[in-house]
């Protein structure tokens, strides 16, 4: 082989390996840019609709950061942020997309803003361990679905 066809298969294999490593380890890239390293479960439900282009996702990151579909608030914004967002939309669903090393207390500020926004539902997105997914190509996502009582 030639010594530029080398150096061109080197620096593909490069390019290439941290997205094999980030696919390996359930750091996942949401809309717009942020990324997250999910919790991984093995009993959640599949949620297809989370991948879906209009799907309204809260992510928080590591940091204990918050975004509602890729623009950073604050946890005290988002509930007012989610109830004039759901005032016009027919899908009442949320996701939540949560880093594992988020600190719970970040989590519980964040599902508390859902319950003020008034929203009944919401599913917590996780990373998977089947058996059934591996090597399958995309995993389409899954999370625990959950209820949001009001007193």
């Amino acid at each position: 082989m030639n010594r530029t066809l080398k150096t061109y298969f080197a620096a593909l294999t490069i390019a290439t390996i941290p997205g094999v490593v980030c696919a390996q380890s359930g750091v996942v890239p949401l809309q717009r840019g942020v990324s997250v390293q999910q919790p991984v479960t093995s009993n959640a439900v599949a949620v297809p609709n989370a991948d879906k282009q209009d799907a309204l996702v809260v992510a928080l990151t590591a940091d204990g950061s918050v975004y509602l579909a890729g623009d950073r608030l604050s946890a005290a914004a988002l509930a007012d942020r989610l109830r004039s967002t759901f005032a016009t939309r027919n899908d009442k669903t949320l996701y939540i997309k949560a880093d594992a090393r988020v600190p719970y207390a970040s989590l519980v500020e964040v599902i508390d803003a859902v319950w003020k926004s008034g929203i009944e539902g919401l599913t917590l997105l996780t990373a998977q361990r089947d058996a059934s997914d591996q090597g399958s190509g995309p995993v389409p996502p899954k999370g625990l679905e959950m209820r949001v009582l009001q007193p």
